[in-house]
């Protein structure tokens, strides 16, 4: 009801200024016609009406804002339909234009401020107040509606229409001093409701009832001073009382989330504006024009051009105006969600959209302070950090991967509705920076350990074979030259030089096995697991393998399957007790497929995890692979779940 109320405002305002243009434009219009007061009325309080019916809980306020530029619309519009002279009922539409725009006009400063910004009163103990209201706009609407219209302070002399309900002891001054002091009675009482609600209030309400408490103030000033400056000029003046109070409920709205309009008060200003500016143009140039035929095709095709472009550059202004960007908050979403879709690497979102994404959160919500706090550490920030903040934990997958920190301060559904968007969208993109900065580190990991595999290498070589292989070498020397003087001497050393010989070649063997066991490439994981099986089984432990489908597999996944068995088997044979074990591997899809499963007494209940455990996942994660230990389902033991990629990506260089 509210909407519709305010776009009948709108509507018979623009209706209402149209005639009144012609009624100028023909010389019938009467001075002063304080026709801008009404029309100025019915926009300002009609658009906020509807605005703020369709996007608040409050139904009351929208109501009253609407009503009040209903009033305002339709009192134009009857006063100007009247002066046209050609209607049968002209002296009721001017009756009802003489009257109309009084009560609704006293109803922004004595009623509205009683009822901001939640539709009810302070308390029950203003209840007097709104009754003494109440009865001042009863009083206004039956003084002028009663005043001869020659008797009123702005005579209204229409040819020779007269007050059909006209009593000329309204218009005595004891009538005009008792319905005064009954509307300024009101009216202070209403300002003082809502300078109690400021005194009682603290954060955000107080600074929306600031801004509501300085429009009810000026409104009065202002009409004031309309009636005091001299014509033309105190009509003017006058029209610019219809302005305050929509405009303070502007503010409060946009700056301190008064009602959550912020969205639609961009299109309402935008449209408010539009609208102005094609009445001004086709005004001016139909005057301009006179009365001629074209006027009106000429005004239309000037309009259309001027339109368009100017449309696309007010919604730009609007809404960097409300929102603090040239987009609303609705387009800022959704191409902030296809900015992270389209951004396929993890690394781009780690260094270059996710302080983007902090700054554009920042200014959707108008937070003077966003940052998010990512789950490994990792801080990015937008702003000076406050003292107070909110905090929005970012989940992706059921899991935590940071926390989204802003400014503290009240917010409304629907703001809350955005922020959880916002929230979900953010941890996306978290999600991708701990992947890439896990993947970092992993990668580091690697290196570090491949390039303490080649220290150790270094040291054994340097250390053992090296100096062994350099003593033997000597010995070999000596040998040769005692051969012609001393050959007994020769041989007893040479005797001595060959199993030591044989000992630095099985030093030696034992770093190649370290490195790569040469079963494997003799064998195949398939024959070499066997051998393994073989190592470890024994009296009380039997070893079963099924591997016959496995094939030839990539260097790199058959050492590590082998080496997540032979770790397997360990910790079975050290820790599970079991009888029997049994491994099994075979090829799923893309997917190297391996499995150890025991009939131990099963893992520790503490979760502990060893050293073997970990060595065995991270075999399988530095080959994106995956490995899980866990109970089979009849729980009973122990299994190894083992998942490797057959295709490798190549690593960079």
């Amino acid at each position: 009801m509210g909407y519709i109320m305010g776009v009948l405002a709108v509507g018979s305002g623009l209706v209402g200024a149209a005639l009144h243009a012609v009624n100028a434009a023909a010389d019938r219009g009467v001075e002063p016609s304080f026709w801008l007061l009404s029309a100025l009325g019915a926009f300002a309080f009609g658009i906020t009406g509807a605005v703020v019916s369709t996007r608040s809980q409050v139904r009351r306020i929208p109501l009253l804002l609407s009503a009040i530029g209903l009033g305002q619309g339709l009192a134009l519009l009857f006063r100007e339909y009247a002066l046209l002279g050609e209607g049968p009922l002209d002296w009721l539409a001017l009756w009802l234009g003489s009257w109309l725009w009084a009560p609704s006009y006293i109803a922004s400063a004595a009623l509205l401020p009683l009822l901001l910004p939640d539709g009810f009163l302070p308390s029950s103990r203003w209840r007097p107040a709104l009754v003494l209201s109440i009865v001042a706009l009863a009083a206004q609407a039956s003084s002028w509606a009663l005043t001869p219209y020659d008797l009123q302070d702005v005579p209204l002399v229409v040819r020779d229409l007269g007050n059909p309900v006209g009593v000329a002891a309204a218009a005595s001054p004891v009538v005009f001093g008792v319905v005064s002091a009954l509307t300024l009675l009101a009216v202070g009482l209403a300002l003082a409701s809502v300078a109690a609600r400021w005194r009682e209030s603290t954060g955000e309400r107080r600074q929306q009832l600031k801004w509501l408490l300085v429009g009810g103030a000026a409104t009065v000033v202002i009409f004031a001073l309309g009636f005091l400056v001299p014509q033309p000029a105190g009509e003017v003046v006058a029209a610019l009382a219809a302005i305050p109070v929509p405009a303070a409920c502007g503010v409060a709205a946009l700056r301190h989330r008064l009602w959550d309009v912020d969205l639609v008060v961009s299109v309402g200003l935008r449209y408010t504006i539009l609208s102005a500016v094609v009445i001004a143009v086709y005004a001016t140039i139909v005057a301009v024009l006179g009365a001629s035929t074209g006027a009106p095709v000429v005004a239309t095709a000037v309009v259309a051009l001027v339109l368009l472009p100017l449309h696309s550059w007010l919604q730009r202004w609007t809404n960097r105006l409300v929102h603090g960007e040239p987009d609303d908050p609705s387009t800022a979403l959704a191409r902030l969600g296809e900015q992270l879709e389209a951004t396929s690497d993890p690394a781009d979102v780690a260094d270059r959209l996710l302080p983007q994404v902090v700054a554009r959160i920042s200014g959707l919500l108008q937070s003077p302070y966003t940052a998010i706090r990512l789950a490994d550490g990792g801080v990015v920030e937008h702003g000076m950090r406050p003292e107070d903040l909110d905090q929005v934990p970012l989940r992706y997958g059921g899991a935590e991967v940071g926390t989204l920190e802003l400014a503290h301060r009240p917010r409304s559904r629907r703001e809350a509705g955005r922020l959880d968007l916002l929230a979900r969208q953010a941890a996306v993109a978290v999600h991708s920076v701990l992947l890439t900065r896990e993947a970092r580190r992993s990668r580091q990991l690697v290196v570090a350990a491949r390039e303490e595999e080649r220290r150790r290498l270094r040291w054994d070589l340097h250390d053992g074979v090296g100096p062994s292989i350099a003593a033997l070498a000597l010995q070999a020397e000596t040998a040769r030259d005692l051969v012609a003087e001393d050959p007994a001497a020769a041989t007893e050393i040479l005797d001595r030089l060959v199993p030591r010989l044989n000992g630095a070649v099985a030093e030696v063997r034992a770093i190649v096995h370290e490195l790569r066991p040469p079963t494997l490439d003799e064998l195949g994981l398939a024959g070499a697991v066997r051998e393994l099986a073989t190592r470890f089984a024994g009296r009380d432990l039997q070893v079963e393998v099924d591997l016959s489908d496995v094939g030839e597999l990539p260097a790199a996944v058959d050492l590590a399957a082998y080496r997540i068995v032979s770790e397997a088997l360990a910790n079975a044979v050290r820790h599970s007790g079991a009888a029997t074990v049994r491994v099994t591997a075979k090829r799923d899809g893309p997917w190297l497929s391996v499995e150890v499963a025991d009939d131990g007494r099963g893992i520790d209940a503490d979760g502990r995890v060893g050293v073997g455990l970990a060595s065995m996942r991270a075999r399988a994660e530095e080959l994106n692979g995956r490995c899980v230990v866990g109970a089979p389902a009849d729980g009973t033991g122990t299994v190894v779940s083992v998942l490797l990629p057959l295709i490798l990506e190549e690593e960079p260089r």
